[in-house]
């Protein structure tokens, strides 16, 4: 493995610029999926009713009003890019998925349409032009209002000058009142989305659901969550386009990227052995996909190689291979393949919620390395999909634990499994994990 830059994990740390674009890219793309597929399945069953007061017909229409509606995109742009903690910017993206996923609920449940006709529009042609692509639905609660609320938090703190401060509170309530005097929005959008995005910054912030937001995640977590949002995105269309029957794959893949978004790994699978049928139901596509994946791939790899005695590292073994794995004097199996719950297995099972192609968590490697020195008498077996990169991080970790460097484990692990990853996210990972062992044993 190459040197690379040291990454501070620690939620408190600043967030890189990388990290805080591929949030923003990320968060974009998710409302955009949310927002788009809801009004155009509200546009699909349209008619729908309209709620307003008499007294609103008499709201004079005011073009002006548009730069201030359209600028929230921009807002939107510049709140996750600010320089801030990940704390911070973890609360930000949780406020905003929060908003989103209650308020599509609500628009696919008990879509609204907005009743007024604009009139003809001479200035600010441009503008309304782009805001023809929004279709009148998505009403209650309004996106703008509850964004700007949570926008005015997640900001205010950033800004030490007062007269910025006091602009921003001033653009973010334009932003609110644009939603009417644009024809955009009826009277009842706006308080409900003043309760959204409250409702948002009371349950997430600092003192409350911290181990929530406190969750180990990396960019590369967000790198992998990118990938299952595009494929997201094409399974939405399929919905649309072809059959109704892609929006189950498409809630299913979905979920997984929002683990993988959030580090939520304990979401997938139960650590206590326990099957939620909920969560099998949920995520059955990915196993089944996972499992196709894990059938083709494994053919080219050998199923395990001895690391030392009464250790093994390996794949994920069929069933009828567990038979192999006892010949070795193994009856301890550490299970790092979270995603492969449609594989039966055999000898007693120590599994680990760790995400696939990712940085894993040192204090949950540590763990492991914990575990495979208790049971390494009763022969262990360590093993994740194919055996290439989990499985060889937890080995990796163990011999740092039992004192060899990097360049000895290396060479080891080459001869023994020479196709292993070798990628910048394993050696961060490594790196990460020889820090909290420093900062354990300092205590």
């Amino acid at each position: 493995m190459t040197n690379v830059k040291p990454f501070n994990s620690a939620m408190q740390a600043p967030a890189t610029l990388k990290e805080r674009f591929v949030w923003l890219v990320y968060m974009g793309m998710l409302f955009f999926l949310l927002y788009g597929s809801a009004n155009e399945f509200a546009s699909v069953t349209a008619p729908h009713l309209s709620l307003f007061w008499d007294w609103e017909k008499s709201i004079v229409f005011m073009p002006a009003f548009i730069v201030p509606y359209m600028s929230s995109d921009l807002v939107f742009v510049i709140a996750f890019l600010l320089v801030q903690t990940r704390f911070e910017l973890r609360v930000l993206a949780l406020r905003i998925l929060f908003i989103l996923l209650v308020s599509v609920l609500i628009f696919l449940i008990f879509p609204l349409q907005f009743s007024f006709e604009k009139p003809a529009i001479d200035s600010f042609a441009f503008l309304f032009k782009l805001l023809e692509a929004d279709k009148p639905f998505n009403q209650l609660p309004s996106l703008h209002v509850s964004f700007s609320i949570v926008f005015w938090f997640s900001m205010k703190s950033h800004i030490a000058n007062r007269g910025l401060k006091c602009l921003l509170a001033a653009w973010l309530t334009l932003v609110v009142l644009s939603t009417v005097f644009v024809f955009q929005h009826h009277f009842i959008d706006l308080p409900c989305g003043l309760l959204v995005g409250f409702l948002a910054v009371y349950l997430f912030k600092k003192g409350r659901n911290e181990s929530g937001l406190n969750l180990f995640m990396t960019p590369r977590h967000l790198k992998m969550a990118l990938y299952y949002l595009i494929a997201c995105i094409v399974l939405m269309v399929l919905s649309f386009k072809i059959s109704p029957l892609f929006m189950y794959l498409f809630i299913s893949m979905l979920s997984v990227s929002l683990i993988y978004a959030f580090g939520a790994n304990h979401f997938l699978l139960a650590t206590n052995g326990k099957k939620n049928s909920i969560k099998w139901l949920l995520f059955a596509p990915y196993f089944l996909g996972c499992k196709l994946s894990w059938s083709f791939y494994k053919r080219a790899l050998p199923l395990f190689a001895k690391v030392d005695e009464g250790i093994f590292v390996g794949r994920h073994p069929s069933l009828c291979e567990y038979s192999k794995i006892s010949t070795l004097g193994i009856d301890q199996v550490i299970n790092l393949a979270s995603e492969l719950q449609f594989n039966k297995t055999a000898l007693i099972q120590h599994r680990f919620n760790f995400l696939d192609q990712t940085i894993q968590d040192p204090a949950s490697l540590h763990k492991v390395v914990l575990l495979i020195e208790e049971k390494k008498s009763q022969g262990v077996y360590v093993h994740c999909a194919l055996g290439l990169s989990r499985s060889i991080l937890v080995i990796w970790a163990w011999m740092i634990y039992k004192g060899k460097n990097n360049q000895e484990i290396k060479a080891h692990l080459t001869k023994i499994r020479p196709r292993y990853v070798q990628s910048k996210y394993m050696q961060i990972n490594i790196d990460l994990y020889c820090e909290h062992l420093a900062n354990k044993n300092s205590v």
